[in-house]
């Protein structure tokens, strides 16, 4: 190694280190012009890194341990290099003045301000050896924004930004990129860095009356984690809004307060594609082992700040063993370039990706698309400036479908809210912590949604069923909470509930009707044969059968012998012969053809009324004369009636049909509908219950005679599922009920 005099070099990375933005200067210095010298061991040369933090602040601390890690990676896998870096740390801002070139780390506002004036006055175009980790050039992530509003069918945009110099360079690029696809920016709004809750309620309230509905946040985490907490107290997380993210958030995601995050669901956000790699994972690993064994609890979570700087560190220990042992004169005369060949070099990659500088800043040239799900985020997609937005980050897959709204859930795992019923389980007996493939008999309503789903979400994961309590107006309001992803059940379409949900087409028509108990008139006495004909008609009958048996024996006296004999035997034969002729028919009971003519029109006379006496008497004895024991509605008013529990018919009683509501009384189950219709209105039972038909059906199976369904069918729109309001997998499921109840496996079900 060739000898050192009086010239040797020390470099100082300029580290600007805040939730949006990091960044190196390396500074070359002779001797003579800086008064700092490299220090050369028996074996080694020194290089030595100034860097300014706070290590008892979470971000400090944890860069702290990056830097750290990355030194000792970084000479453990190259032992035999000949160059050493080494780390001289400040922890006040005076020692900036000091320095001719420092790493610093702000941990407040006004460090944070003097941090950008500090690296605005080092701007590459003023120390061409600066490196940004974040570019104030914030063109790529607009349009990544942009595209991503684009992709989700947002045309009309709020943006809401903290109220530094830093954060406001993103509005002219952001507005640029929303010009050129056509997405209004309705409204910009500014909040201060120190604002208080009320004063982000009172700008939150402005955008509510002003009735804006998709919202792009570019802030730092600590002031967005509030903004999100009141957001969601105001109600502006639900249906009905929708959140975009960019990185100087997304990157913190992962950091945040629980509450914060809790807050956050449903969020969309935008942040640089970091590849899940085996070195990564081991990175992680070992960085949560090191801040546990130096039991620094100020140290936050890994992020990609830290990757960053692991992986700059990297790079300024290639660049000085590339450099190697220089003389002054060759110092005076190197570029920049030489200085930064390390990490220029598009070739190396680190344990954050591929450092990619453009202009001496970095440059993003992926970003990943994600929903906020709560512990686990679920990516949506990628953006890259080439390719645009494509499901995986690759060259081949390209214009990603809009598949979600923002405030759509997105877990792998969807909740189902079924009706908790303590009757008719044949529409919903499960409970919960069903899986979807469980085997046993869920149901009618259940088992619809399961074809349905198949049809519906064939590539879904899985779901899971959780019974809810009360009314089914609850369990619809669980949806519009966000509670639940979906309500599948016996759950009737009405308008009062559309302001929770969407509903899906009806699988099953149903409508209103009335159930009551039936008085039986059967016979009762032995008289029953003679009903069938009225007192009058038997004596006309009887008298005729006597006028016709005189006109018989006195036409048949001469030529037909038995019609002679002794008065007694005439009397008979005059009493007996229309009985005789129509119930044992003779061909030679008469001789005359008088006799002939007037049996003919006797029998077909007897023939006509036999037939009317049968038919009579068949209806009498085979029909049950059923009767209802309420006249009408009006009169049913005064007494008891009743009604399914939890179901919209109390409501229609009440506002249609003009009952009040202390005639009503609520039942569960089949028998609790044959008790009380038993018992009767007197006898603390009811006269009558209203229930969709489907459910009188299904008591009218178990109880076939005694009850009657009777009355007009008040019309309802069916039975349906329940999904978020302006969910897109309406359209999906009730697609998929079309399918499912026009094929061939709905009868069978039914």
């Amino acid at each position: 190694m060739p000898k050192y005099s009086k010239h040797c070099f020390s470099f100082f990375p300029f580290l600007l280190f805040s939730y949006v933005l990091i960044g190196f200067t390396i500074k070359l210095e002779t001797a003579s012009s800086s008064g700092l010298y490299g220090t050369r061991d028996s074996t080694r040369l020194m290089y030595n890194i100034g860097v300014i933090v706070d290590v008892n602040s979470n971000m400090g601390a944890m860069a702290n341990i990056c830097l750290s890690m990355a030194l000792s990676d970084f000479y453990a896998k190259h032992p035999s290099y000949e160059t050493r870096l080494s780390l001289q740390r400040w922890e006040s801002l005076g020692a900036v003045a000091a320095a001719p070139a420092v790493g610093y780390l702000p941990q407040t506002s006004a460090e944070a301000s003097f941090a950008i004036q500090l690296g605005d006055n080092l701007s590459p175009s003023y120390s061409p050896l600066l490196i940004r980790t974040t570019t104030p050039d914030f063109s790529l992530l607009a349009e990544a924004t942009v595209s991503t509003l684009e992709m989700f069918e947002w045309n009309k945009v709020t943006l809401i930004y903290e109220d530094m110099e830093f954060s406001n360079s993103i509005i002219p690029y952001l507005t640029d990129a929303l010009v050129n696809k056509d997405i209004q920016l309705s409204h910009k709004i500014a909040i201060p860095i120190f604002a208080e809750d009320f004063q982000i309620l009172d700008k939150l309230e402005v955008l509510m009356s002003s009735q804006s509905e998709v919202f792009v946040v570019h802030m730092s985490s600590n002031l967005a984690s509030r903004h999100f907490v009141v957001a969601n107290k105001e109600g502006m997380m639900g249906k009905g809004f929708a959140w975009l993210v960019t990185d100087g958030l997304s990157n913190f995601v992962d950091t945040m307060d629980p509450i914060a995050i809790d807050s956050m669901k449903g969020v969309i956000g935008l942040r640089p594609y970091v590849p899940k790699t085996r070195a990564l994972k081991n990175f992680r690993t070992r960085y949560k082992r090191i801040s546990s064994m130096k039991q620094n609890k100020a140290a936050t979570k890994l992020n990609l700040l830290g990757l960053w700087l692991y992986d700059i560190v990297w790079g300024l220990g290639m660049t000085v063993e590339r450099i190697g042992n220089v003389n002054s004169g060759f110092l005076k005369e190197m570029n920049d370039r030489t200085w930064l060949i390390g990490i220029l070099n598009p070739s190396f990659r680190g344990i954050s990706g591929v450092l990619d500088l453009v202009n001496r800043q970095f440059q993003p040239s992926v970003f990943e698309i994600f929903n906020i799900t709560g512990k686990r985020n679920r990516v949506i997609g990628y953006w890259t400036n080439d390719q645009g937005i494509s499901k995986n980050n690759n060259s081949t897959s390209r214009n990603t479908p809009r598949i979600l709204q923002a405030e759509e859930p997105t877990r792998a795992k969807w909740t189902i809210g079924v009706p908790s019923k303590k009757g008719f389980n044949e529409f919903v007996n499960i409970r919960s912590g069903n899986k979807s493939n469980d085997d046993e008999l869920p149901g009618f309503s259940i088992e619809v949604f399961r074809k349905v789903w198949d049809f519906a979400l064939p590539s879904a994961t899985s779901y899971e069923f959780v019974n809810i309590n009360g009314t089914y107006d609850d369990l619809c309001c669980q949806v519009k909470y966000q509670k639940i992803h979906a309500a599948v059940g016996d759950i009737s379409i009405v308008a009062s509930r559309t302001n929770c949900v969407d509903f899906t087409l009806p699988y099953l028509e149903t409508g209103v009707a009335m159930l009551i108990k039936v008085r039986h008139n059967g016979p009762k006495d032995m008289w029953i044969f003679l009903k069938p004909l009225s007192w009058d008609l038997w004596l006309v009958i009887i008298a005729i059968c006597i006028f016709i048996g005189i006109v018989v024996r006195v036409l048949e006296r001469r030529e037909n012998t038995e019609f002679n004999g002794s008065a007694r035997k005439k009397l008979s034969t005059i009493l007996m012969f229309p009985c005789q002729s129509v119930a044992i028919p003779q061909r030679d009971m008469v001789v005359t053809n008088g006799s002939r003519l007037v049996l003919v029109v006797w029998i077909f006379l007897a023939l006509i009324s036999m037939q009317s006496y049968t038919a009579n008497l068949s209806s009498i004895l085979t029909v049950n004369q059923l009767q209802p024991t309420i006249p009408s509605i009006k009169e049913l008013r005064k007494s008891y009636v009743g009604y399914q529990n939890h179901s919209f018919v109390k409501g229609f009683l009440i506002n249609q049909l003009g009952f009040q509501e202390s005639m009503l009384k609520p039942y569960c189950s089949v028998d609790d509908y044959q008790e009380a219709l038993s018992k009767g209105s007197e006898n603390e039972g009811v006269s009558a219950i209203f229930d969709e038909i489907p459910y009188i059906k299904l008591f009218l199976a178990q109880y076939t005679t005694g009850y009657l369904m009777v009355g007009p069918t008040y019309r309802t729109d069916g039975l349906g599922f329940a999904l978020p309001i302006g969910s897109p997998m309406v359209a999906n499921f009730s697609r998929a009920i079309l399918n499912f109840t026009q094929g061939k496996y709905m009868n069978s079900l039914e």
